[in-house]
C-alpha cells in the first residue's frame, strides 16, 4: 500500500492568474542578528542594525501538541494512531518611526508585530513541502482572490474581513 496525503480542497481557476508571486523580506541572520536567548524550546535573535530604541526581534518557539485533534472537528474514528504533534511560532517585534521633514523635533514610535503558529500532527506525511503549502494558503488569506496588492489588508486593518469576492 502506498499513502497518498490530499488537502482535500481543489481550487477554481482565477482568470488571468497562474501563479502568484509574493516579495519576502531578505533577511539576513548571520550578518544582521545576534542571539538574544537561547533555550532548547525559545531562541530570540536582535538585529544589530537597528538603534537601541527602535529594536527588531525575531522569535522563534516550539513546543510539543499531546493530541493535535483538540477542538477539532474530526470524528474519533479518523484519528490517526498518534495523536502527538507539534508546534511551532514565528515572531517579528518591530518598533517603526515617523518623523516630519519639516519639524525636526518631532519623532513618533510605532510597535508593530506579527506571527505564525504552526500546529501539525508528528505524521511522516507532514512534509516541509506540505506545511509550505499550508502557509501560502495562509498569506492568501490577507489578499483579494488572485492579487498581491494590498486593498485586501487595507480592508482588514479598517475591521472589513469579509473578502470582496465572497
Amino acid at each position: 500500500m502506498s499513502k497518498v496525503l490530499t488537502t482535500n480542497y481543489v481550487d477554481t481557476p482565477i482568470s488571468g492568474v497562474t501563479e502568484l508571486n509574493l516579495k519576502r523580506g531578505l533577511v539576513n541572520f548571520g550578518a544582521d542578528f545576534k542571539v538574544k536567548k537561547d533555550s532548547p524550546e525559545e531562541v530570540i535573535l536582535t538585529n544589530l542594525t537597528c538603534p537601541v530604541i527602535y529594536p527588531e526581534k525575531i522569535r522563534f518557539s516550539v513546543s510539543d501538541v499531546n493530541n493535535v485533534y483538540t477542538g477539532s472537528s474530526i470524528e474519533p474514528s479518523l484519528f490517526a494512531p498518534t495523536k502527538r504533534g507539534i508546534s511551532v511560532l514565528c515572531q517579528v517585534v518591530e518598533t517603526w518611526k515617523v518623523t516630519d521633514t519639516v519639524d525636526p523635533s518631532y519623532e513618533v514610535a510605532l510597535p508593530v508585530s506579527a506571527h505564525l503558529v504552526l500546529k501539525v500532527p508528528n505524521n511522516e506525511m507532514v512534509t516541509p513541502a506540505a506545511v509550505q503549502t499550508l502557509i501560502g494558503r495562509l498569506i492568501s488569506g490577507l489578499f483579494e482572490t488572485g492579487k498581491t496588492d494590498s486593498t485586501r489588508l487595507s480592508a482588514l486593518l479598517r475591521g472589513s474581513l469579509k473578502p470582496s469576492d465572497v
